[in-house]
């Protein structure tokens, strides 16, 4: 799977932003801003696969 090089930054940025406040700050998973970039990071995801989805469909 090819990402486009600003979506795979996004979702690196999001990774090292949830790593930072886990590790780094001590922040618990359940934490409110821990939660809403866990959600940014799925977001992401599913965007990157619905848009892989939208592309295999129209090679076959």
């Amino acid at each position: 799977m090819e990402l486009k090089p600003q979506i795979g930054r996004q979702i690196q940025n999001c990774i090292d932003d949830l790593s930072s406040l886990v590790t780094g700050h001590g922040c618990a998973l359940t934490d409110p801003d821990v939660l809403r970039k866990s959600m940014e990071l799925d977001e992401l995801i599913l965007q990157v696969m619905r848009n892989q989805r939208a592309s295999s469909k129209k090679v076959h």
